[in-house]
């Protein structure tokens, strides 16, 4: 009997260990493929996380290293105003006379002020100038009063003036520059301190907000000589000088003044992005962005890859509890990752490219097919370079190609055309699938459109380096033109001609007809100058109404007379503006390269005093300049 009660009871035991056991299995499969589900994803979702962000990270430090060159290049243009100022040589005389007892200060001040605001009349940005005398005492003041805790006295030697602030001058916020004044010989006169409105640099810090990834930015100016650490508002209107600010931390702790990123101490919920301003010193602008603001976009472009991993863990859990089977297991894998490169493919909001061994379109995602304009049906079987704006068996796409098989991958700009035929510039990214043996069996591609950033950095360049008056090369690119035609002829052994034109009569006519029938009137000489000169000519406009023409490529000063013979007719000839008739002259000041000067700067000031020896013959002609005349620098006798 109790044989007979034992053995249905084990064989109870036995199915409900063996259900049991069963369910321990299935549980552990699903731990198992939940597990393997999560780390694929994770392997998957994190190296996609990083790469978001870096990309994140690159886009803000590219915007804020062109907001630096807009930055600096508008401090430039103050420096170069404030040299200008003091390299005026009939004022620079009268207050040598000064300093000499010569001259009182009030007729310091008659013969300097009316020059000084004609000087100043075509910069609006000027706030006040002050100009010191060789004790450092004031003598000439124009503008907003400077107080003395701003006073910033250069060295005798200084090479370019110094820069200092930003500060708060009577509600105004303004940015320091002094020079000194220098004689030919070396000898120090004075000093001038010109404040600049800072008004301007509003324009260049707007954009920084606009961009999505940057709202709420907080930017900072930093002048590491001086230690000052200033903040601007949100509005990129006014700031408040910053104490013990973490951000002057974290920019000493950057090993490259350059460019750079880091975390602000104290506070790690912000990143701070950091570049220094070309061609000026010590100066840097950092912001600060709030890390959750930055890369909230990223975590957007995740929803839809999570929610696939999610799926796809189901469905393999699911299949796997069906059919208990290495091949099964396998094939589920390969098939979530599979369907993760799909989702992936087809969410990505960049252009991705799938090509063949031969090289022919295999595929396209949505987000190229509207970068093109094309359904991916158009572009299928056709050659990589096939819809770009070359041609298929164009050299520099063999050179890409041969870079891509040897190297494993290739990237830079390509310009791409749509199906409306317009061409649109993009950073392509290619590179080769290999199988185990080595042998390339796919490429794969990545295209992003770059239009938008370039036509940004186009316009930033063309403020920085034109007059945005009459559209002519300012200051800055004339010299950089000239200093290339200078080395030029240098290896050319030809010479090079610098005519400094000052417009004769201008100054009545803005005061009688308004800066806006001057305005007209500037832009009328800038047309004359244009159709005067060669087409490989440069006509700049550096200051007021002051322009000039670099003439390349000529083997004597008589090419540069004619020049200047045909610029002295065309502007003689009566103006049209408004249904107004106005006359004007110009008086001409030429400089020879290598007859007079070896150097861009000598050059620019023998014209400069050619021109006022010009003036003083009557105006309306030109004079060549005279080596007696000679200012400091390398000039042959």
């Amino acid at each position: 009997m109790t044989n007979s009660s034992i053995g249905p009871q084990s064989a109870i035991d036995g199915r409900q260990s063996l259900s049991l056991l069963q369910r321990r299995i299935r549980l552990f499969e699903c731990i198992g493929v939940g597990l393997t589900a999560v780390l694929v994803g994770l392997a998957t979702l994190i190296p996609m996380y990083g790469q978001l962000r870096r990309n994140v990270d690159l886009a803000v430090g590219h915007h804020v290293q062109i907001q630096a060159q807009a930055v600096g290049h508008l401090f430039a243009n103050f420096a170069s105003i404030t040299a200008q100022l003091t390299s005026r040589s009939q004022i620079r005389e009268a207050l040598e006379h000064y300093n000499e007892g010569r001259l009182s200060r009030s007729e310091l001040e008659a013969f300097s002020i009316p020059r000084l605001r004609d000087a100043l009349e075509q910069s609006p940005l000027v706030a006040g100038l002050l100009r010191l005398d060789r004790e450092g005492y004031p003598a000439v003041a124009i503008g907003k009063t400077i107080p003395q805790a701003l006073w910033r006295i250069p060295a005798t030697d200084a090479r370019t003036p110094e820069q200092h602030g930003p500060f708060h001058l009577l509600g105004q916020e303004v940015l320091i520059v002094s020079a000194a004044i220098v004689t030919r010989e070396g000898l120090r006169v004075g000093t001038d301190i010109v404040a600049f409105d800072l008004s301007a640099l509003r324009e260049v810090l707007s954009t920084l907000n606009a961009t999505p990834y940057a709202r709420g930015a907080q930017v900072y100016l930093f002048h590491r000589a001086d230690r000052r650490l200033v903040q601007f508002a949100p509005n990129g209107a006014g700031f408040v000088v910053a104490g013990d600010d973490p951000v002057r931390a974290a920019l000493d702790g950057l090993p490259d003044l350059a460019a750079g990123t880091a975390s602000v101490p104290g506070d790690g919920q912000r990143q701070l992005f950091a570049s220094a301003m070309p061609k000026m010193e010590d100066w840097q602008l950092a912001v600060t962005i709030d890390r959750a603001a930055l890369y909230e976009g990223v975590r957007r472009e995740l929803y839809w890859p999570v929610a696939a991993i999610v799926l796809l863990m189901l469905a393999s859990g699911a299949l796997t509890l069906v059919a208990i089977r290495p091949l099964s297991r396998r094939i589920a894998g390969q098939s979530q990752r599979l369907a993760l490169a799909a989702s992936i493919f087809s969410s990505s909001g960049e252009g991705i490219l799938l090509l063949d061994a031969d090289r022919r379109v295999i595929g396209l995602n949505p987000a190229g097919c509207r970068m093109l304009q094309r359904q991916a049906e158009e572009v299928l079987g056709r050659h990589c370079c096939g819809f770009d704006a070359g041609d298929a068996v164009d050299a520099d796409c063999a050179a890409i190609w041969r870079k891509v098989d040897d190297d494993g991958q290739w990237q830079g700009e390509m310009p791409l055309r749509r199906a409306d035929g317009t061409v649109f510039d993009a950073w392509v990214s290619l590179a080769g699938v290999r199988d185990e043996d080595g042998r390339v069996t796919h490429y794969s591609g990545l295209i992003v459109d770059i239009s938008a950033r370039k036509e940004a950095e186009s316009r930033i360049r063309t403020l920085a380096y034109h007059d945005e008056l009459t559209g002519l090369p300012n200051r800055i690119l004339m010299q950089d033109r000239l200093g290339h035609a200078l080395r030029q002829a240098r290896r050319a052994r030809d010479r090079v001609a610098l005519l400094f034109l000052d417009l004769d009569k201008f100054k009545p006519v803005n005061d009688s007809y308004g800066h806006a029938i001057g305005d007209q009137l500037l832009k009328a000489v800038a047309e004359r100058l244009r159709l005067t000169v060669r087409e490989g000519d440069t006509v700049a406009r550096v200051h007021g109404d002051e322009f000039v023409v670099i003439l390349e490529g000529i083997e004597t000063p008589e090419p540069a007379a004619r020049v200047a013979g045909k610029i002295v007719d065309a502007l003689g000839s009566p103006f049209t503006v408004d249904g107004r008739e106005i006359r004007l002259g110009t008086s001409i000041g030429i400089g020879v390269y290598p007859d007079h000067a070896s150097d861009v700067e000598t050059l620019i000031r023998c014209a400069d005093i050619a021109m006022y020896d010009a003036k003083q013959a009557g105006r309306n002609g030109y004079r060549f300049f005279i080596a007696g005349n000679a200012p400091g620098g390398t000039v042959p006798g």
